[in-house]
């Protein structure tokens, strides 16, 4: 997954295009940008300042650049090491005559291709009747009469002019106007072939006749004696009024007042913006049409990530994300413009990065606020607004006012559709009026609480049913009228919808769907856009994102949404401004300076109305507006000769009081009222006034505070769990209020020189520049120079803020309250950061306010913005810290070390709940265990599958390259959205000591069955995308295992050599049928195999940010009754009859006179060797995918093994045999590289084998309990003994008894010897802690202990008994087998032999 690192916002329009971004790499570079986060770049209406008004997806908006110019931009970025994440706008296009799109359905209705692009009547059931084009003044008759709407010619077509915008004619209206009595013979020809035109119903092949047309139109127009005709017709046709009427009423669309669309729309609209026209994108041909040069950039690598506009207003937006995923791969960052609620979190389904960071933004603006401040404030604007309702009851009382009076023809579209789907009968229909239907939805619209809910399927999820509910049951309580509505309305919603009727569903699923896009709409247009601007008693939370009803938010609040959000969401953008914030960042950090001098605020405010009375014309502007200036004028003014602030300042009230809508409003402007405000903060301004005076005093403490809380917000935004973005400029003081003057252009020059300076001045001395950037804080170089410090950090440090922990940390002292301090950590390396809070003009005395350290923390802490350093071992004074500089960041990097520490616990011994061990979240909480105690090796047992058949041992696997499908997990599928929680709870089972296979299978088997069954149904985009590039990328194995599978369960596991004939034999005729006829078999198997690899990935990937490896394990040979042998009997040593001829095992020995015989084929080492051991480097490669280390059982077969014949009862009568030797790994080096190999060296080993070994550097295994025997002291297994470092040295290896078991079975004399060695007590349980101890103590490079050491447990928990069958590979590790104590003591004991 690619990681933005850091981003920074760049506006594009006509202004600021191409080229002038060109310039300001350099200065991108230098600030220390990874990436670009890039406003809509694609062509959109001429002269448009912000792109989201999209009218061609294919093609760079000529405005800004061209497609060459992009890829030019893409080649200097990449050189300079900066990346591009692209926003991009899916909901809807530009109603707009440059549109062609539109143009093209406008023109030709039904017969367009792009008729079903459009959320219109003919591509949906919501709307009805012709489409409606909402351009006109007045009426369309007033527009008429005035000759307002004309027929003119224009690119080659005729069209209606209305002033600068002209609307094709469909081609029947050719016929109405050209036709005359004395039409020439050209003409009658064409009016002829646009009768046959009518005859085609195909939309391309009618798009193709109409062209040539349309070229023989434009050849007639060349012509003097046709042209002067058909510019006669249209003259005639404009003077006769009946007659343009009757053209008006030809056309698919129809002409209306733009006020109209308020009352009876034909087309989904972005909010209520008449001229943004929504898409369908829930269509995959539109899908897939309207992101073709959107993947084009993606696949080149000119896009990195993507940024999704407006994602509420989709139909489906899950389903919309996981075609996304697929179509643009797994790499690709996303993020979704989505407003969350305080308590809201995504949907953890969304196949995305999180989201575009308004939800950041509100966290830390509240983080600022002080809390105390609320009651004071509170209690100051009731009497300024006494008549006020509660936030609540204003928030529906503006939600109403919009739907009713904008959106009532949205509301009429859903009341009518609600009936056209007959979800509620039609008798019982009639028992409640339409009126209180519409009612109904309308209450249930104003009421949702977030922007919409996502579920789309019915039943609905628990929690959308249950937030549906509640919505009901409120509604009946207030409003009882309408309780037989509701309860109507209840029944068709949420209990029809449990009884199983598909059709049904889907017609109640449309609807709710359809709901949810205008519930969105009517949020932000209710208090985005409404109360936002109302409800003025802090207009520092009257932003988006944030809300007016929020008044700060705890230290510990705050911690905990961190925690979460670096769990759920780390690489979610972190944002402080945006193009569509209400006010600038650094307005907002002033405001909360005046929360912190709330009592004194309150007093300064009465005072000044008295003061301004004379200023006020008729009490206007009324106590609302006139606080909210006030709070506008202390959060942005500025002292600096802002010569333009009085005219930014006019027109930001001009839009705040229109988007009020209390006096005034966009559709009948009051400009008495606006005027009567102009003229107030006109006086207001006048610096004479002895007013001015007191206003600048109170400023001077608010924007002292603000820089203050600035620079906390800045600290923050950076460290925090998320992905920092700057938007454009704010890397200065950002004093802007609402578009367009957020949009202003920025001055890049001048930020570069300052910058350079800073940089120079820093190399002299970089603790000392602290002091004049504060002396100098005005001019912003203190803001500029910390954020170019904190990119520059985030480029350095990139895994720990997006993998590390978020710690929190403890502050005690006078002032603990004031400041938030936190500790970043991953692997070896930490941050603390220690942000103020609360700010006011005068620096705080901080005395004896301290931040506790973590109990592991490191000594010794370099400040990042100082480059001093400190030792700090329990506690930081906060005074130290911020001496120098206002917020402080503190870097510690632990050495790296030689030694190291793990556990073996094989994943089928982990206590998940369905019978084994799985990938789930038993797997994850054991790598928290493996990391809070510092180990950093996690070694598992060969991962293939096994089968009921070897008694499910892990080494003798029916495959070298697939994985155990029975470790999939179940609830990572429910995760994934291909199980329910009621089918986890229908087959958990209990984790038992033993593992039992048979349950195992009965358990998992009815899920995987479900689960495939749902991954069919094709709603799952991204995952299926993922699987089809899976089974690509792993076709050369997967295809032949996935025959073998199918044909082994087909012939009841028999084994190969027992199939007939042809499948024996591999025909390949015999196969395709068998492969033919069984597809969804074999399908089922390779997407076994794929939900393996993913969840195995995942899982590594997690333990990788742990810091933490795999060891895996690798079998020698391979079972005969094995898709390997079977796809490959070339590369065994099997005769003409498929049958083995010699297999393994070891010679007699000390222990065993018959020796050992395993059964399984040895190898073709000719035949291997002639193909450059292609087969055993596919393996191996394998091998090294899934694991970082991987473990060589029976490494001595490399070097020589024995070799039995096939027919013989014992290993007697084998011989050796040379192995592949030094050849082979010189070979494997080449096609590989590094050997991250450990040879598993034990028994009887040669002199050869060691210096095989040693010729590749391969780490060798020390088994300690190998060591007590009668040679103790000579054992080359006793820790004294190690030759070198490189060794993982073990208590005991899965082959092993337990430590307490060994020891209780040796003789007395043996347990003498290693009491005596290990030093320690004579009781029996104490001995693993001992070997454990002497493990850890010796010089091997990593000390690996099984699990069941570490928990002391006996001989019942042997993982295997080698010769043995039947209750081997059966302990499980049960429930809460670790304790805290277990935790302690291991990471005490890894701790104090220095291995983590």
């Amino acid at each position: 997954m690619f990681n933005p690192v850091a981003t920074y916002r760049i506006q594009f329009h006509k202004q600021f295009n191409f080229t002038d971004f060109e310039k300001i790499i350099p200065y991108l570079q230098k600030l220390g940008v990874k990436t670009v986060y890039a406003s809509p770049i694609f062509e959109a209406v001429p002269g448009s300042m912000h792109g989201y008004d999209v009218i061609n997806p294919h093609r760079i908006n000529p405005e800004i650049g061209t497609d060459s110019q992009l890829r030019s931009i893409s080649r200097q970025l990449r050189e300079a090491g900066i990346f591009w994440v692209q926003d991009i706008v899916p909901n809807h296009m530009a109603y707009h005559p440059e549109n062609l799109w539109l143009m093209d359905v406008l023109e030709k209705g039904r017969n367009s291709v792009y008729e079903s692009f459009f959320d219109q009547a003919w591509a949906s059931e919501l709307f009805q009747g012709r489409l409606i084009v909402p351009i006109l003044g007045s009426s369309l008759e007033d527009v008429l009469f005035n000759q307002e709407l004309q027929i003119s010619r224009a690119e080659q077509r005729l069209v209606f002019q209305y002033y600068d915008n002209a609307y094709p004619l469909h081609p029947r209206s050719y016929t109405t106007i050209l036709h005359g009595s004395d039409m020439p013979d050209a003409i009658q020809v064409f009016i002829n072939q646009i009768e046959e035109l009518h005859t085609i119903e195909e939309p391309v092949a009618y798009t193709l006749r109409w062209h040539e047309l349309i070229l023989q139109l434009d050849a007639l127009t060349k012509r003097e004696d046709t042209l002067e005709y058909i510019e006669q017709r249209i003259l005639a046709t404009n003077d006769d009024k009946k007659l343009l009427r009757t053209v008006a009423e030809e056309q698919n669309y129809v002409f209306n007042a733009w006020q109209q669309a308020d009352k009876r729309i034909t087309f989904r609209r972005f909010f209520t913006v008449n001229e943004l026209i929504g898409l369908n994108m829930q269509f995959g041909k539109v899908f897939e049409h309207y992101h073709k040069l959107i993947k084009s950039y993606v696949d080149e690598g000119i896009f990195q990530g993507l940024r999704i506009d407006h994602i509420d207003g989709l139909y489906d937006p899950t389903q919309y994300l996981e075609r996304l995923r697929a179509l643009v791969g797994e790499e690709v960052y996303i993020v979704a413009e989505k407003i969350l609620q305080l308590e809201e979190d995504l949907p953890a389904t969304w196949p995305i990065q999180g989201t575009t960071g308004y939800e950041f933004l509100a966290w830390v603006n509240n983080l600022l606020t002080p809390p105390d401040a609320e009651q004071p404030l509170s209690k100051y604007y009731a009497t300024l607004v006494p008549d006020d309702a509660s936030i609540q009851g204003q928030i529906r009382a503006k939600k109403a006012n919009i739907l009713f009076r904008h959106m009532g023809g949205e509301l009429n579209n859903l009341a009518r559709f609600l009936v056209d789907l007959n979800l509620i009968p039609k008798e019982r229909r009639a028992q409640v009026s339409a009126e209180d239907f519409k009612s109904c939805l309308a209450e249930l619209l104003i009421r949702f609480p977030t922007y919409r809910a996502y579920g789309n399927r019915v039943p609905l999820p628990p929690g959308d049913e249950q937030q549906l509910r509640a919505l009901f049951r409120g509604i009946q309580a207030e409003i009882p009228q309408l309780t037989q509505a509701v309860e109507l309305l209840e029944e068709a919603l949420l209990e029809r919808t449990t009884r199983g009727d598909e059709e049904y569903n889907a017609r109640a699923i449309r609807f709710l769907m359809r709901c949810m896009q205008f519930s969105g709409p009517l949020m932000a247009k209710g208090v985005e856009d409404t109360l936002m601007y109302t409800y003025n008693r802090f207009i520092g939370h009257n932003e988006v994102g944030d809300s007016p009803e929020y008044f700060g938010l705890s230290v510990e609040k705050f911690h905990e949404i961190m925690k979460h959000r670096q769990g759920a969401w780390p690489l979610s953008l972190n944002a402080s401004a945006t193009h569509d914030t209400k006010r600038g960042e650094d307005v907002r950090a002033r405001l909360n300076g005046v929360a912190a001098y709330a009592a004194e605020w309150v007093k300064t405010v009465e005072a000044w109305r008295k003061e301004n009375a004379s200023l006020r014309e008729n009490d206007r502007p009324d106590a609302n507006d006139e606080y909210f200036i006030y709070q506008t004028l202390v959060g942005a003014y500025t002292d600096a000769g802002d010569k333009e602030f009085p005219e930014r300042l006019e027109a930001y009230l001009t839009k705040a009081l229109r988007e009020a809508k209390r006096h005034t409003d966009w559709a009948a402007p009051d400009t008495g009222y606006e005027e009567v405000v102009k003229r107030f903060t006109t006086g207001l301004l006048q610096t004479q006034r002895p007013w001015m005076r007191s206003f600048q005093e109170f400023s001077a403490r608010a924007t002292e505070a603000g820089i203050r809380n600035s620079l906390s917000q800045v600290l923050l935004k950076f460290t925090c769990p998320g992905i920092p973005d700057v938007y454009q400029g704010c890397e200065l003081w950002d004093l802007s209020l609402v578009d367009p003057d957020n949009r202003r252009p920025i001055d890049y020059h001048h930020r570069l020189e300052h910058l350079e300076q800073l940089d120079e001045a820093a190399a002299k001395d970089a603790a000392g520049i602290w002091s004049q950037l504060w002396h100098d804080r005005h001019d912003a170089g203190i803001k500029l120079w910390l954020t170019a410090l904190l990119y520059r950090e985030r480029t350095a440090s990139q895994e720990i803020f997006a993998d590390g922990d978020y710690i929190p940390l403890a502050v005690e002292g006078i002032h603990s309250r004031k400041v938030i301090a936190f500790a970043r950590r991953h692997k070896r390396k930490q941050y603390i950061v220690i942000a103020p809070l609360y700010a006011t003009a005068a620096a705080v005395d901080w005395q004896d306010t301290c931040v506790l350290l973590p109990s592991d923390a490191p000594e010794r802490w370099v400040n990042v913005l100082t480059r001093e350093s400190r030792k700090e071992t329990k506690r930081i004074l906060v005074k130290d810290v911020l001496a120098v500089c206002p917020v402080g960041l503190l870097r510690a990097t632990e050495p790296e070390r030689n030694r190291t520490a793990g556990i073996i616990l094989h994943i089928t011994s982990l206590p998940a709940a369905f019978g084994i061990g799985d990938l789930g979240p038993q797997a994850y909480a054991f790598a928290d265990f493996l990391y809070r105690t510092h180990q950093t090796c996690w070694q598992i047992l060969p991962l293939t599958p096994t089968s009921k058949g070897s008694d499910e041992s892990p080494y003798s696997a029916y495959s070298a390259m697939a994985g155990n499908p029975w470790l999939i997990s179940p609830e990572l599928l429910a995760e994934d959205g291909l199980l329910t929680a009621e089918e986890l709870a229908a087959e958990r089972k209990p984790a038992t000591a033993a593992l039992d296979f048979t349950t195992m299978r009965e358990a998992k088997q009815p899920l995987y069955d479900h689960a495939w069954k749902r991954f069919k149904t094709g709603e799952h985009h991204a995952l299926q995308q993922a699987f089809k590039s899976f089974v690509q990328r792993e076709a050369a194995w997967l295809h032949d295992f996935a025959v073998y599978e199918a044909l082994r369960e087909h012939y009841h596991e028999k084994s190969w050599s027992l199939w007939p004939e042809e499948f024996r034999r591999r025909n390949p005729q015999a196969l395709k049928q068998f492969s033919d006829t069984h597809a969804e078999r074999l399908d089922k198997v390779r997407w076994l195999q794929f939900i393996f690899d993913r969840q195995w990935k995942k899982l590594k990937a997690y333990c990788h940010s742990l810091d933490i490896r795999f060891l895996g394990d690798m079998p020698f040979y391979m079972a005969f009754d094995s898709a390997d042998v079977w796809a490959n009997p070339a590369l065994f040593e099997l005769d003409d009859q498929l049958r083995s001829q010699y297999v393994a095992g070891v010679p007699p020995d000390y222990f065993n006179d018959q020796g050992q015989l395993w059964g399984m084929p040895v190898y073709c080492w000719d035949t291997l060797k002639d193909s450059g051991y292609a087969w055993w480097i596919d393996r191996l490669r394998k091998n090294i995918e899934l694991f970082d280390l991987v473990r060589l059982d029976h490494f001595r077969a490399f070097e020589a093994y024995w070799e039995v014949p096939a027919d013989a009862r014992t290993a007697v009568g084998g011989k050796w045999q040379k192995g592949p030797g030094e050849e082979f790994f010189h070979a494997v080096r080449q096609a590989l590289g590094t050997l991250p190999f450990i040879a598993e060296d034990l028994g009887e080993i040669t002199d050869e084998v060691y210096a095989l070994r040693d010729t590749f550097e391969f780490p060798g295994m020390k088994v300690l309990q190998f060591a007590f025997g009668d040679a103790l002291a000579t054992s080359p297994y006793i820790p004294h003994n190690f030759e070198s470092t490189n060794y993982i040295v073990y208590t005991g290896t899965h082959d092993n008894n337990t430590t307490h078991g060994w020891y209780a079975e040796l003789d007395p004399a043996v347990q003498k010897a290693v009491l005596g060695y290990a030093g320690t007590a004579t009781e029996t349980q104490a001995v693993p802690s001992a070997l454990i101890r002497l493990a850890y103590g010796s010089v091997a490079r990593t000390a690996v202990i099984p699990m069941q050491d570490i928990l002391g447990l006996a001989s019942d928990a042997r993982m295997n008994t080698p010769g043995s069958v039947g209750e081997n590979w059966r302990w499980r590790m049960v429930p809460d087998a670790i304790t805290a104590t277990t935790e302690e003591s291991l990471r005490t004991l890894t701790k104090y032999y220095n291995r983590g």
